[in-house]
């Protein structure tokens, strides 16, 4: 489906004084330096900062609020572009914005704070507060949904199943809980896997809030940002609310920009309005000691699957290196708000980035803030004769999990896997990016290593046989599922299938062949069923984050 479809990582005001402070519209330094920053190099730290947005126009376009904060020296905090275009109203160092996924350490930390208060207990049973989970038969703890490790199917792309994915339709707390409930199954057994899923930060929203007795905006107020002085910090829990300083999302379009804006009661996962300077702020108590050992110390330990391989995901936080400096971060990004706030604790350095803007690429422009700070690390060597891939290594492989099939392809010294990601040749069976590790066995299988730790191996799929009608013909028919909600009709056309989803006429898609008996519907993968006689009996469905979902064949076409 496409991608609309389917969607389917100390500043306080006394402490404004001391920063440096503007908008694109006007960039001004203070008359005098900052307390602990050398005269010297404020204006060119600054100007190499503002560089990193020069292609934001002010007055023009959307941008972003950018904070910095380096031990020894003042935080910095710089806005860029327009916070609403409507009323030419441009970014300051106040506007409030959503933070996305960034928003899930803060759930992690209320459910760390309950069971440091010995309320919960980290390797509690799920259904022990939300009884009304179907039981799957495996225990899912607490842990296992703070660390993704639990298998349970992400609500946003189940969703987009049924057609109507997140944007096309207001969706609420009780709408992801249902749609938790209705599922029959996981995407594998708790603990053997690591998948990234909104619906465990949701269900952890669930479980403090039933646990504490309090909203989750009101008991992180109250435990955190009240405490800590993050006085604009708060949870989008009503869409409605009017918020005051809150910049406006956009999407580019080809005339311009377009409002983006999250239209959701949802929270836990995503949803927390915030500035710059808070987010600093909440990065120096986890350094600082404002916030305790235990919780501090939860939110950055390493996820650990039961086979004792240690994941790089940290309770609502993920370690990564960086140019060899250890980095402890989160992106998000929701409707058209981007954010990402990390640290790098031996630097002593911590950047809050938050944008208005679909097309932020947040990693890259906090990484590109980071580099005005971080020393660099010595140059890697360069090999004495060129590197050459092994040979016959293109192709499409089958991820031996989910059966996914993915495409391989040899580009100018790069490996393109799939339509998206691109991997450098590091040797000749190794290829690397951004954390992420692909390493051939040998030419007919690999595996893949995410920056966040999860990990697949793949082989080789056969030749796929040319379709005809009359095959094609024996998937026809009507399929409903009651987890996802829907029911597909599934017709054929010419040489190939077409699938159609029953009362949205405009979810309508072609199928391509993939292996036998297994179809790409634009990135989804549908693998159909036969039973005793080799009769088509059903198809099951696998998206990026919800494995296996079953659709049953109907005896007759639903009108």
């Amino acid at each position: 489906m496409p991608d609309n479809q389917k969607r389917a990582f100390i500043v306080n005001v006394a402490a404004v004084a001391l920063s440096i402070c503007s908008t694109t519209a006007g960039p001004a330094l203070a008359a005098k330096p900052a307390v602990g920053v050398r005269p010297a190099a404020l204006p060119s730290v600054v100007g190499r900062i503002d560089k990193v947005f020069a292609q934001w126009k002010p007055g023009q376009t959307p941008g972003c609020v950018v904070g910095v904060d380096q031990k020894g020296n003042a935080s910095i905090i710089r806005a860029y572009g327009v916070a609403d275009l409507e009323h030419d109203a441009p970014n300051t160092p106040a506007t409030v914005f959503e933070a996305g996924s960034t928003s899930k350490q803060f759930t992690a930390a209320a459910v760390l704070r309950l069971a440091e208060q010995h309320k919960l207990s980290l390797t509690d049973d799920v259904r022990k507060y939300i009884p009304e989970l179907p039981d799957y038969g495996h225990v899912v703890t607490i842990l296992n949904l703070l660390n993704h490790t639990g298998g349970v199917r992400d609500w946003g792309e189940l969703a987009s199943f049924a057609g109507e994915p997140r944007g096309a339709r207001v969706y609420s707390m009780r709408d992801v809980l249902d749609l938790a409930v209705r599922q029959k199954a996981l995407n594998f057994t708790p603990g053997d896997e690591f998948s990234y899923t909104n619906t465990g930060y949701n269900l952890l929203a669930i479980v403090a809030e039933r646990v504490s007795g309090k909203s989750l905006p009101d008991y992180t107020a109250a435990e955190f940002f009240t405490p800590l002085g993050m006085r604009n910090t708060r949870w989008r829990d009503n869409f409605r609310r009017v918020e005051k300083g809150r910049a406006i999302a956009y999407s580019p379009t080809e005339t311009g920009f377009a409002q983006a804006m999250p239209f959701e009661d949802t929270y836990g996962h995503a949803g927390l309005l915030t500035t710059a300077g808070d987010m600093l702020i909440w990065n120096a108590a986890l350094t600082d000691g404002r916030i305790s050992a235990y919780v501090a110390g939860g939110l950055a330990e390493h996820g650990v699957l039961a086979s004792g391989r240690r994941i790089n995901y940290a309770r609502g936080l993920i370690w990564a290196d960086y140019r060899g400096h250890p980095e402890i971060a989160h992106p998000g990004a929701t409707a058209g708000y981007t954010a990402w706030l990390g640290r790098y604790p031996k630097d002593g350095l911590s950047i809050a980035l938050l944008c208005n803007r679909a097309d932020a690429d947040n990693e890259a422009l906090a990484h590109a803030v980071a580099d005005v700070f971080l020393s660099k690390s010595p140059a890697t060597p360069k090999p004495k004769a060129p590197i050459q891939p092994m040979a016959g290594i293109e192709g499409v492989f089958i991820n031996e999990t989910t059966g996914a099939p993915v495409k391989l392809k040899l580009a100018e010294g790069a490996l393109q896997v799939g339509g998206g990601m691109q991997l450098a040749l590091a040797s000749a069976a190794r290829f690397e990016s951004a954390g992420s590790v692909l390493s051939f066995e040998n030419k007919d299988r690999f595996t893949l290593a995410d920056a966040y730790g999860g990990l697949a191996s793949f082989h080789r799929g056969g030749a796929v046989s040319p379709a005809t009608a009359q095959s094609l013909a024996a998937y026809a028919g009507a399929y409903a599922s009651d987890e996802a909600g829907a029911t597909y009709l599934i017709g054929v056309k010419d040489d190939h299938l077409t699938l159609a989803i029953k009362g949205h006429p405009e979810a309508a898609f072609d199928l391509a062949s993939s292996y036998a008996d297994a179809f790409d519907l634009e990135g989804l993968l549908v693998r159909f069923v036969r039973g005793s006689g080799g009769k088509v009996t059903g198809l099951r469905l696998t998206g990026d984050r919800v494995r296996n979902v079953q659709f049953d064949r109907l005896a007759e076409t639903p009108r």
